[in-house]
């Protein structure tokens, strides 16, 4: 009888310890299921819009620093991107490596054309303008030298108006002088009487009409150049 009793003991002890495997199994296959599974990450690639790097363009103007100065690149130029550096890209374009924003750069080539068409329009009327700018410009100067130019003609003509009129002047002097002395009768003694006095005229006395006709000239001469003084004085 004890011995009946020993064997059951140890069959019940046996059923608890597989009783006990299956439940530590089965509990192992919960927290396995219940556990989510660690994916690697891949790294950070380019935006879908930038992903062709063969054919990015520039979507706006840009300067790039070069030895000696700057080099201008208009929207449309064909690019190569280098590398992405989180909000701007590094690219390369005709052997010039520079960076610029995200948003400056597109992969539409349609999009390209447009901007590159709208720049061409904008620079076509900024040329427009600056070449307007020159011209007034040129207008201007040249503006300035004719009035520059007529101002020393204007002094010129104003000092040889003053020089003729002085010049009239003492030829007026002279000749009325000359008509003076003409007119002047010298006195002669008679040399019978002593008591007897005659007069004779000035050895100028024959050129008396001359000199009276060629004072009229001058005078005349005189008052037109007066006339042109004194308009030209009136205009400065």
């Amino acid at each position: 009888m004890k011995q009946v009793d020993f064997a059951f003991r140890r069959v019940k002890a046996r059923i608890l310890v597989v009783a006990s495997m299956a439940l530590i199994f089965c509990h192992t296959l919960t927290v396995a299921a219940d556990t989510p599974a660690v994916i690697a990450t891949p790294p950070p690639s380019l935006t879908p819009s930038l992903a062709g790097s063969e054919s990015s363009f520039l979507l706006q103007y840009v300067s790039v620093q070069i030895p000696g100065g700057l080099r201008g690149l208009a929207p449309g130029t064909r690019i190569t991107i280098m590398g992405d550096l989180g909000d701007r890209v590094r690219v390369k374009a005709d052997n010039l490596e520079f960076e610029v924003k995200k948003d400056q750069v597109t992969h539409d080539p349609q999009m390209a054309r447009r901007a590159s068409q709208v720049d061409t329009r904008i620079q076509q009327k900024l040329a427009e303008s600056v070449a307007i700018q020159q011209q007034r410009i040129v207008e201007t100067q040249r503006n300035q030298i004719a009035q520059q130019e007529q101002t020393r003609n204007e002094r010129t003509n104003l000092r040889e108006l003053e020089d003729r009129y002085r010049s009239l002047q003492q030829q007026e002097s002279e000749i009325l002088f000359q008509i003076g002395q003409a007119q002047r009768r010298h006195p002669i003694r008679d040399s019978y009487g002593q008591h007897a006095v005659h007069y004779q005229p000035d050895q100028l006395a024959p050129q008396l009409p001359l000199l009276k006709s060629r004072l009229k000239d001058v005078q005349h001469e005189k008052e037109n150049a007066r006339r042109r003084l004194e308009a030209a004085q009136r205009q400065r």
